[in-house]
Formats: C-alpha cells, sequence, structure tokens
C-alpha cells in the first residue's frame, strides 16, 4: 500500500462524494482497507500458482476437475504434475499422448511402446514404467487402472503387467584417448561389480592409469575367476 495509490483513488470520486464530507471520509477508508488487501489478491489467481498451493488446496482441485487418475496418497511433487497435467490429458483421452503423460506424472520418462516398434500385433502396445526414481514406487494395480482409462478403445496391452525399467548412469574411463571400451558381448552372465564402483547414482569405471585399457572379461567367465 502506498498514500499515492489511496490519492489517486481519491482523486478519481465523482465530486458528489469528494463534496460530502462523510461520503468522501467513508470512501477514503474503504480505500485504504482495499489497498491494505492487494498482496492477498493474487491467492485467488490459483490456476497460475500450482507449485505453490498447499496440498489440501490441490487435492480439491482434483475434485473440482475431475481428475479421475488423482492419487490422493501421493507425493506432493506427483500431485502438482497430474494437476497441472490434467487439462492436456483430458484434450486427449484415448490417446497414445494420454497415456503416457498420466503414466509420467507419477513414473518420469515411462513410455507407451506400440506395436509397429516391437514387431507385436497390430493395435498391441506395450507399457514400459521407468522405475529409476528409489522413492517412487510401482504399484501395479494403479498403473494399469490409467491405462485402461487412457488408453484407444481399440488396443490392446500385450501382457498382464508393464514392462519395468531402471535406467542408470555409466561413466567409463580408460584414461588415454587412444584406448577403446569393450562391450560385455550378447548371453553375459550377471557378475558382481568387479568393473568398476558405484559414484552417487552412476557406476564409474577407470582404468587406473595412463598406458592401461579396460576389457570386459569375455563371455563365459566363471564368476570365482572375477574375485
Amino acid at each position: 500500500m502506498s498514500n499515492f495509490s489511496v490519492d489517486a483513488f481519491m482523486a478519481n470520486l465523482p465530486d458528489v462524494i469528494l463534496q460530502d464530507e462523510h461520503l468522501k471520509q467513508l470512501a477514503e477508508v474503504a480505500a485504504r482497507v482495499m489497498f491494505s488487501r492487494l498482496p492477498d489478491a493474487r491467492k485467488a489467481a490459483i490456476y497460475c500458482r500450482i507449485d505453490e498451493l498447499d496440498e489440501g488446496i490441490l487435492d480439491i482441485l482434483a475434485e473440482d476437475l475431475k481428475i479421475d487418475w488423482y492419487d490422493y496418497d501421493a507425493t506432493l511433487e506427483i500431485k502438482r504434475r497430474t494437476v497441472k497435467d490434467s487439462w492436456y490429458v483430458h484434450r486427449r483421452m484415448g490417446t497414445v499422448e494420454a497415456v503416457e503423460k498420466a503414466l509420467s506424472d507419477v513414473w518420469p520418462n515411462s513410455i507407451v511402446d506400440e506395436w509397429f516398434n516391437y514387431g507385436g500385433d497390430p493395435f498391441h502396445f506395450r507399457i514400459v514404467l521407468d522405475a529409476s526414481d528409489p522413492s517412487t514406487p510401482i504399484y501395479i494395480d494403479p498403473a494399469l487402472d490409467k491405462v485402461r482409462l487412457f488408453k484407444p478403445a481399440r488396443a490392446a496391452m500385450d501382457g498382464s503387467e508393464p514392462v519395468i525399467r531402471v535406467c542408470c548412469n555409466i561413466i567409463v574411463n580408460t584414461a588415454r584417448y587412444n584406448q577403446t571400451y569393450h562391450v560385455l558381448a550378447s548371453g553375459m552372465r550377471p557378475t558382481r561389480a568387479v568393473h568398476g564402483q558405484r559414484n552417487g547414482s552412476g557406476i564409474v569405471l577407470d582404468s587406473g592409469g595412463l598406458t592401461s585399457s579396460y576389457r570386459v572379461r569375455p563371455c563365459g567367465t566363471p564368476l570365482h575367476a572375477l574375485m
């Protein structure tokens, strides 16, 4: 609030008010009250403040906006994403985009893999849920409910459950520009973490010397030989 704003308000009042001392005083009091409440006026702008709203208001919005796939037990971050994307999903009901958006709001980077990408039957698809974020567990039934709600009516999901995918960053350091890294051959048996070490959320492989190269154990190497 500023005196200038109140004065500007008073200056624009009609003469019939300004010439009546009682009405003029009443108008000035009303102006000061209104200008003192200006900071609260922004609270009425709900839809452009999704990232600032309390969880309780988000729950109310989900009911008002008919977000049938809204999870009231989800984290605050997931609730915000779901509310913000609800307009997009509602406009695209019955499409692949709607399924992907609804799933990605809970499990980011999840995709719908359509039949022509993997040689499946026409109008079939697979759901690939990204479980890379350990703080967001995957519950199969809620995921399938979202799929049934948004998928095209003629489309059918292959398999009774989604495909679960976990992504991990891998850093390979060969120590020299002219050294090469040989990728594990197809069919290699899982081995223990003997080729590198964890570094935060990724895996680091370091040859450890300027003249060293990193070689992955050949296919079929017994596990005891890797210790």
